[in-house]
């Protein structure tokens, strides 16, 4: 798995969190305990920050960058990036979803427990209220989450973790 420094900055990846052989991290990256990483993945911290939380997962194809120290890719704990995102210089808080195939624009904000469907744009400098559900290009709310909905999100986080934590078990 290519994890490169770049200027003098290396991923901090914790010990715990599973990366894909097949996923590319550049530059300043802080992956957290027990976050999957997932094949076709890349991060790039080349031009700013990206800290990722822990019990995250980043599933397959998806691109997250940094454009800017301005602009850091900050995404909390028991967050669920669908496959083939992307996202660039924006905040994705705590027991967050975001669906398959859609693009975070910079500067947009995805508060706790907020759900973005698949497919959707999030255009650049919007803000996403917490446990808020949202869809479309651009996206627009759907419906407020309940606290049920969080719940189920973050059991689905530690599910995944676990998984990983024993498929790392099994490749070493």
């Amino acid at each position: 798995m290519p994890i490169l420094e770049f200027q003098g900055k290396h991923p901090k990846i914790h010990k715990n969190a599973f990366i894909s052989p097949q996923a590319t991290i550049i530059g300043d990256v802080e992956i957290g305990e027990y976050s999957s990483i997932w094949p076709g993945c890349v991060i790039r911290g080349d031009f700013g920050k990206v800290q990722i939380g822990s019990y995250t997962n980043v599933q397959d194809g998806t691109i997250i960058h940094a454009r800017s120290e301005a602009a850091p890719v900050i995404i909390g704990n028991f967050t669920s990036i669908g496959s083939n995102v992307v996202m660039h210089g924006c905040y994705c808080g705590d027991t967050v979803v975001v669906g398959d195939g859609s693009i975070i624009f910079e500067g947009a904000t995805i508060g706790e427990g907020a759900l973005v469907a698949p497919g959707s744009i999030v255009a650049q400098n919007t803000v996403i209220p917490p446990r808020t559900s949202v869809g479309g290009a651009p996206a627009a709310q759907v419906r407020v989450l309940s606290r049920e909905d969080m719940t189920r999100f973050k059991e689905n986080a530690e599910l995944i973790a676990r998984v990983f934590a024993k498929l790392k078990r099994w490749m070493t």
